[in-house]
């Protein structure tokens, strides 16, 4: 599990290591030093290489001149350009660096146009992870000469102009090739749109302790938290999984739900449906076992829970929300549902009708003896919230898990997981062809499998993104990025469970931890 931090739990990592007795100055050239590896590794070697190391006036600016100093001792012909003066930690490396065979001079436009013609890349260490607000004055002209050269640029802790707080690009920023961040991975670097910025991304381990409460998980992870079978599992050992779904007009919700959940492993699933939405429902959904219920005009109701008694009984976890309409009958199914002694995900319309119902009593996710997941996109955490989700999606995720006491998953291009307890997970599988209709469908069957084969619900929900996003992948590797349907990715897991399962524990030193793709 990667570890991601913010600005603020970086310093105090940062300075709990140097009361610890490690000075900043040799954080420092640790920092550089892999940022000078990383860039060998870049170019292939030192011999004929040439490299423009621009630095701004804070530590990243200190990072960039003794990264400057090793690749001139490695033979690399480098100038490292300026932005202000550097003083403390920092200041130590420029009067190292101006001693080294490095050549620094001080930023001037036609100065770096004249440098960077013949580079092969360049390292960007204008600004760091700590940077807030608008770039202006040098800086700005530094980013936006860095964007103009055509160069590779190798982004030291984060592209410069990216927030490490949110990944809000409120301004110009540098769009790197490659991101060594130093020692964790910071929000900005997977939240959009600076997470696009980035390039490949990697992390170097230079000795700072952080322990905080937001991950990205990795395939590793995943495979953990997925069921073993063993010799004599019988299908209700591999978990059974009730779901309350479909309406006229919408028994694809509840299919497309269904394939997820027994392509995730689920060993049965009980499909309460509109008794009007058989026949739809028994060609789309095999294997599940289809339960007609009792509806008005094609939707179900309070009673419909009650009728569904005997199936809950020997269920592990239900899934209520995919295609049931909206009104006052949805909200008394939702209502009803919320009292089933069992695990809860709310999807879809049941997130309406939760809406609904939160309002008259606020505590009612909170009271539940068994864990519930919310699976919001945006417009749906609205109407939850009465808000929008801020730049810090992060922040507003924590706090929405913290409010509702409710697994809430924000979904979304780098979708957030948070528990009441305050962890965080953010995905980094998927990609722009998920955004069609009914995927979300397919993301309650898969959460809601995992669930009932056993794993917690705020594992089964990070982990149940993962695999859906990979299947994302998969499904438009096969079909191109827009032709991609949602009934395409039930089949799709197949090869992204396969994925998991093959997958090995990543090095901890210098790692690639995810490539990110602007165009994914």
């Amino acid at each position: 599990m990667e570890v991601v931090v913010t600005p603020a739990e970086m310093r105090l990592g940062d300075q709990a290591a140097i009361r610890s007795g490690i000075p900043g100055a040799e954080l420092m050239e640790r920092a550089s030093h892999a940022c000078a590896v990383t860039t060998l590794r870049l170019l292939g070697g030192a011999y004929g290489r040439r490299v423009v190391v621009v630095c701004g006036k804070g530590n990243n600016g200190g990072d960039g001149v003794a990264c400057a100093r090793h690749l001139a001792a490695a033979g690399v012909r480098v100038t490292a350009v300026v932005l202000d003066d550097l003083t403390g930690d920092a200041g130590v490396h420029l009067a190292r660096a101006r001693r080294s065979p490095a050549d620094v001079v001080t930023w001037s436009a036609d100065r770096f146009r004249r440098c960077v013609r013949r580079a092969d890349l360049i390292v960007d260490g204008v600004f760091g992870t700590g940077f807030a607000g608008a770039p202006k004055d040098r800086p700005l002209e530094a980013i936006t000469a860095i964007a103009a050269a055509g160069t590779p640029v190798l982004s030291i802790d984060i592209p410069s102009g990216v927030s490490g707080l949110d990944g809000s690009v409120p301004s110009a920023a540098v769009r790197a090739d490659v991101t060594l961040a130093i020692q964790a991975l910071k929000v900005g670097h997977v939240t959009p749109p600076g997470a696009f910025a980035c390039g490949r991304l990697d992390v170097v381990d230079i000795g700072i302790a952080v322990q905080p409460p937001t991950f990205v998980p990795q395939a590793v992870d995943v495979r953990v938290v997925l069921p073993r079978l063993q010799p004599d599992t019988h299908k209700y050992d591999a978990g059974a999984l009730a779901v309350l779904a479909g309406s006229p007009g919408m028994t694809g919700a509840a299919v497309l739900c269904a394939r997820g959940a027994m392509r995730a492993g689920a060993g049965l699933v009980l499909l309460g449906i509109p008794s009007t939405g058989l026949t739809a429902v028994e060609v789309g959904a095999i294997e599940a076992v289809k339960v007609p219920l009792p509806d008005v005009e094609g939707q179900l109701d309070a009673k419909a829970v009650d009728e569904f008694a005997d199936r809950l009984a020997k269920a592990r976890a239900l899934a209520v929300g995919p295609g049931i309409g909206r009104g006052p009958r949805a909200v008394g199914l939702v209502r009803r549902a919320l009292d089933v002694d069992l695990p809860l995900v709310v999807d879809a319309d049941g997130l309406w009708a939760l809406a609904e119902i939160l309002r008259d009593e606020p505590d009612v996710v909170r009271a539940r003896r068994h864990a519930t997941v919310l699976t919001p996109h945006v417009g749906e955490y609205a109407t939850l919230s009465g808000d929008r989700p801020p730049a810090d999606r992060v922040a507003a995720t924590r706090e929405a898990a913290a409010r509702w006491g409710a697994v809430v998953h924000l979904k979304g291009r780098r979708a957030i997981t948070a528990s009441p307890n305050g962890r965080v997970w953010i995905n980094t599988t998927g990609n722009p062809g998920a955004a069609t209709g009914g995927t979300g469908d397919v993301l309650t069957g898969i959460i809601g499998s995992l669930i009932a084969q056993g794993a917690a619900p705020e594992d089964a929900t990070w982990a149940g993104a993962f695999v859906h996003g990979s299947a994302v992948d998969v499904a438009t590797a096969q079909t191109g990025r827009r032709p991609m349907v949602s009934s395409d990715l039930p089949d799709a897991l197949v090869h992204a469970l396969r994925a998991v399962h093959r997958a090995t524990q990543p090095t901890t030193a210098l790692r690639t931890v995810v490539t990110l793709d602007a165009n994914r």
